[in-house]
């Protein structure tokens, strides 16, 4: 029986991008607040270096997290960027061009249109809901994300990666949410829309795994137990199992 959902956060619940810009270049927006930021602070460096470095190192990073191996977080990333540059900011200036990084891409962040429809009647349907997403951002700004879309009251527990240095699909990001919710893993339902983390971490820990579709993120040879296009599938789904 199944008692626990517990989500993905991006292109799952909120749509970080909904211009459908490529990553590298919604990342670009982000580095050209934090640059200006620096500028202003009388840092001398050249725009291009801090946006190169930056984005030449952040695949690789994000996919090393992803595999188990460092963490990454925003602020750690900002600070090794400065030092290519040859400039070092104090901690209190790296997180407030972390903060400045944010700000424009947050403001673009929008909740899907069936989000909070889908969170109210499970949570009518007495499920316990839980929430993991792969993120470096600190946990605040995506927890400020879900009170100013009204969505945090219907969660039981959030687990962001940067904050736990543990990233999907490690098993051990699943085993946290499922404790915090008391849930068996096989009373579990996880719901995401990037198969090669949501989809195969979560059934490798014993869940069921539900691949909401994003065609940025096809599920090639991963196999969901159901596919959705849109969240108010959800409860008909579950209920069915």
């Amino acid at each position: 029986m199944i008692n626990a959902v517990i989500f993905d956060l991006g292109g799952t619940l909120l749509d970080f991008n909904p211009d459908q810009r490529p990553w590298l270049d919604w990342e670009g927006v982000g580095l050209a607040n934090a640059y200006a930021y620096l500028s202003a602070q009388g840092y001398r460096i050249e725009e291009q270096e801090l946006v190169s470095y930056f984005l030449d190192h952040l695949p690789e990073r994000w996919e090393r997290a992803a595999q188990g191996g460092e963490n990454l977080r925003l602020g750690d990333v900002m600070r090794e960027a400065c030092a290519a540059c040859g400039v070092t900011p104090t901690e209190p200036e790296i997180e407030a061009a972390v903060a400045h990084y944010i700000e424009p891409l947050d403001a673009r962040v929008v909740p899907y249109d069936d989000t909070v429809e889908t969170l109210a009647a499970l949570r009518a349907a007495h499920y316990r809901l839980g929430l993991v997403s792969n993120t470096m951002w600190p946990a605040e700004y995506h927890c400020r994300e879900l009170v100013r879309f009204g969505l945090l009251p219907y969660f039981d527990h959030t687990v962001f990666s940067a904050e736990v240095g543990i990233w999907k699909p490690q098993p051990g990001i699943y085993r946290l949410s499922l404790a915090a919710l008391d849930a068996r893993a096989d009373e579990a339902v996880f719901v995401g829309d990037m198969p090669a983390h949501d989809i195969v971490g979560a059934k490798e820990v014993g869940m069921r795994a539900v691949y909401k579709q994003n065609d940025a993120f096809l599920p090639d040879s991963v196999e969901a137990d159901a596919v959705i296009e849109r969240l108010s599938e959800l409860p008909g789904v579950i209920e069915r199992w």
